[in-house]
C-alpha cells in the first residue's frame, strides 16, 4: 500500500529522531534539559507558554497549536528546533546544504580542469591537487556536522510556497560565517579576548549582584557565550542563532570535543596557506549543565516575556533585515525589569532606505526612546578575522554599550523577510522606478544573448539590437560589449576565453 506525504514525513522524522537519541539516558538527559529551558520558552508560532516535552525526549509540542517542534541531539546534549513553521525551515536549510553540495561539486570539477592544464607547474599542480582534496574532505567535514539534524532524509513538499513564510536573507548561507569559527575556537590571536574586554568594560556599570540568566542572540560560533559564562558564572546562558551548522558545531567544541574543519584563507600567504586543516578546540569543556542552545530566530527570539536577566547582540544590529526601530522594542519586552541589554559590534548598515542606516547618536537615542537608559558606551578599536594564514584582515571600531530596562515598551510582530504581495498571489505586484529600469535591463540582455550563434560578431548583433529597439548604433555596441563582459566575468572568464 502506498504512503501518503505525513506517513512519509512521520517516517522520515523518525529515522532522524533515531539518529537523534539512542539510549533512555539520552531521552531523559532531554526531559532535564527542557525543564531547566520551559520558564525561558513560548511557541515561536502562537507565543503560548503551554509547551511540554513528551517522555519519549524528541520534540517539544506547543498544546495551545499543536505544532510540534522537534529536538536534535549536539553532542551529549539537545537542541530545540523552535521556528514558527519548524517542518518549512528545517525545508529552507535542506536547499542551502544542497546549495553547498551542487557549489563544491563545482568547485571541485573546476580543480580537476585547472590541475590538467598543460601549461600548469609541477608545483601549480601540487598546490591544486591539495585544494582539491580539501575540498572533497571538506564536504564530507559539513556532511557529518549536519548529520543529526537528517536534512537529507526529509522529501519536498509537492507544494513548497510555505516555505516562502521561512525564508531567510540570501546573505544568510550555511557557511556564511566559517571564519567565526576559526577566530572563536582557533587562532588564538587575542580577538576573543579582545571583544570579551570590551564587552567587561561598558558592564563595569551594571549595579546588580548578580548577572542573572544570559540569552546571546545571533551567538554564531559561540565563543563569547562561553567566555562570558566562566567570566561571570551566571545562573544559566542561553546561546540562540538561527543556522544549524554554526550551532552544531560550536555545541561540539564547548562540550570538549575536537573537531577538524578545512580552513581556506581568502588571501593565502604561501603555498601551506591555501587549505588548512584546523582543528576546532575549547580551552577547556564547559560541562556545567546551565548552559543551553536553541536553534531560533534572534530577530523574534522564542522566550516569555520579561523572562531574561541579560540579552547580548554581538555584531548582530545592523545586518538584520528589518528597521533597527521595530526590533529593539522585542529586546525590552523579552527583559524583566531591571534587566540589562549588552551589545557589540560595528554599525555597517546595509539597508538600502537610508533612514533605516543609523548613526551612533541615532542608535543611542533608539535605545532610550525605548524603555532603556544607558548604563555605558564606548567605542573601541579591536582586531577582526585576522588568520594567521592570510594575507587579509581588519580592524574594528566597535561600539559596545549596556543599557538597563527601565519600563516595558509596545513592539511589532515580526513581519515575513519576503513581501506580503509574493505571500499572497491575489494582491498586486507594486511598480517602481527600478522595476522599470530592470525591466529594460533584462530585456536587452535576453535580445543580446539570444543572438550569440558562435558565428555573429559584436556588430552584427548591436545592429540587430539597434533596430528592434530604436537605437543609435555606437551606444548599443557599448551596451552589447557591456553584457558580454558582464557574463564573461560571471563565469569565470579565463575559462570561456575560446568560445568568445
Amino acid at each position: 500500500m502506498e504512503t501518503t506525504p505525513r506517513e512519509r514525513e512521520s517516517e522520515h522524522r523518525d529515522m532522524a529522531q533515531a539518529n537523534v537519541l539512542g539510549s533512555d539516558d539520552q531521552q531523559r538527559g532531554v526531559s532535564q534539559e527542557f525543564r531547566a529551558l520551559c520558564p525561558l520558552l513560548v511557541c515561536p508560532k502562537c507565543r503560548s507558554t503551554e509547551l511540554s516535552n513528551p517522555v519519549s525526549g524528541i520534540e517539544i509540542i506547543c498544546r495551545e497549536c499543536a505544532t510540534h517542534f522537534p529536538v536534535f541531539r549536539c553532542g551529549n546534549v539537545h537542541i530545540p528546533w523552535m521556528f514558527p513553521e519548524p517542518g518549512n525551515t528545517r525545508l529552507e536549510w535542506k536547499a542551502r546544504y544542497n546549495g553547498f553540495l551542487h557549489s563544491n561539486s563545482v568547485d571541485l570539477a573546476r580543480l580537476r580542469q585547472s590541475r590538467g592544464d598543460r601549461q600548469c607547474s609541477s608545483r601549480g599542480r601540487r598546490r591544486i591537487s591539495k585544494l582539491l582534496q580539501a575540498n572533497e574532505q571538506y564536504r564530507k567535514q559539513v556532511t557529518d556536522i549536519l548529520a543529526p539534524l537528517g536534512l537529507d532524509q526529509i522529501d519536498w513538499p509537492a507544494d513548497a510556497t510555505g516555505m516562502l513564510q521561512s525564508k531567510l536573507p540570501k546573505n544568510q548561507g550555511l557557511l556564511s560565517y566559517t571564519n567565526n569559527i576559526f577566530r572563536d575556537w582557533v587562532w588564538d590571536n587575542g580577538e576573543n579576548e579582545a571583544l570579551l574586554d570590551a564587552i567587561d568594560s561598558v558592564l563595569q556599570s551594571d549595579t546588580r549582584s548578580n548577572i542573572g540568566s544570559i540569552i546571546t542572540l545571533g551567538s554564531g560560533a559561540g565563543r563569547l557565550s562561553y567566555d562570558m559564562h566562566r567570566r561571570y558564572e551566571p545562573d544559566m546562558s542561553v546561546v540562540l542563532d538561527h543556522n544549524p551548522c554554526l550551532l552544531q558545531l560550536s555545541g561540539q567544541i564547548i562540550q570538549g570535543q575536537e573537531v577538524s574543519l578545512y580552513e581556506f584563507p581568502i588571501a593565502p600567504l604561501n603555498e601551506a596557506s591555501f587549505a588548512v586543516l584546523q582543528n576546532c578546540r575549547a580551552p577547556a569543556p564547559l560541562v556545567d549543565r546551565n548552559f543551553y542552545y536553541l536553534l531560533a530566530d534572534a530577530l523574534d527570539p522564542p522566550v516569555a516575556r520579561e523572562s531574561c536577566d541579560t540579552i547580548v547582540t554581538p555584531w548582530l544590529i545592523d545586518i538584520i533585515a528589518e528597521n533597527l526601530r521595530t526590533y529593539i522594542p522585542r529586546i525590552n519586552q523579552s527583559l524583566v525589569e531591571g534587566g540589562v541589554w549588552v551589545n557589540t559590534g560595528s554599525l555597517a548598515f546595509f539597508h538600502r532606505d537610508e533612514s533605516w542606516c543609523y548613526s551612533e547618536e541615532e542608535v543611542l537615542e533608539l535605545v532610550e526612546a525605548n524603555g532603556f537608559e544607558i548604563l555605558a558606551s564606548e567605542r573601541r578599536t579591536i582586531p577582526y578575522l585576522q588568520s594567521p594564514h592570510s594575507a587579509h584582515g581588519r580592524i574594528e571600531e566597535v561600539l559596545s554599550f549596556s543599557a538597563v530596562k527601565v519600563h516595558s515598551v509596545d513592539a511589532e510582530d515580526k513581519k515575513p523577510y519576503i513581501p506580503a504581495w509574493v505571500l499572497n498571489t491575489s494582491r498586486p505586484v507594486p511598480s517602481s522606478t527600478e522595476t522599470e529600469i530592470c525591466s529594460s535591463n533584462y530585456l536587452l540582455k535576453a535580445q543580446v544573448l539570444a543572438s550569440v550563434d558562435g558565428k555573429r560578431t559584436i556588430n552584427q548583433i548591436a545592429r540587430m539590437v539597434a533596430r528592434q529597439y530604436g537605437l543609435g548604433l555606437p551606444e548599443t555596441i557599448h551596451a552589447v560589449k557591456h553584457i558580454l563582459i558582464e557574463l564573461w566575468e560571471e563565469t569565470n572568464g579565463s575559462q570561456i576565453n575560446n568560445n568568445f
